[in-house]
């Protein structure tokens, strides 16, 4: 898989300090996606559903270094300020209507990819607006597809 637009490839001491920072691990697969590409937009830009439609990624986050959007004020403003995400999900990408892919850093989905479908948030119940779409990080960046 192929990104574009990425900002500076992120180091495995400069990940340890965002985790730090974070208060969360990062998942093998994330870190080295990261250290390899570091946000930016991927050549194939869409997710796959299981009933055929298709979800337009416009961009993943960086880490560290300015791009589209960085991880760690994403993380900031969704889970710690505005408190829109459930704790352990870390946003990692955008589609365009401004709903999110988030990688589990919790024990019982550790690494697993959810969407987080904004526009039905529900602050009584915020894991209402979360759907499991892959099992690792890695097999969702291995699925995605061209138009």
């Amino acid at each position: 898989m192929k990104f574009l637009e990425v900002s500076k490839e992120s180091t495995e001491t400069e990940l340890k300090e965002v985790e730090n920072q974070l208060g969360i691990s990062f998942t093998n697969d994330f870190k080295e996606h990261y250290m390899e590409y570091n946000g930016g937009c991927p050549v194939k830009r869409f997710f796959l559903w299981d009933d055929g439609a298709k979800t337009r990624i416009n961009h993943f986050f960086s880490i560290k270094y300015k791009g589209f959007s960085q991880l760690e004020d994403a993380y900031d403003d969704l889970l710690i300020t505005e408190q829109i995400l459930p704790v352990g999900f870390l946003p990692f990408a955008a589609d365009d209507g401004g709903d999110l892919f988030c990688v589990s850093t919790l024990p019982g989905s550790y690494n697993e990819v959810f969407f987080c479908d904004m526009h039905h948030y529900d602050d009584e119940v915020i894991e209402n607006c979360v759907t499991l779409v892959s099992r690792s990080f890695k097999d969702f960046i291995d699925n995605l597809v061209d138009e």
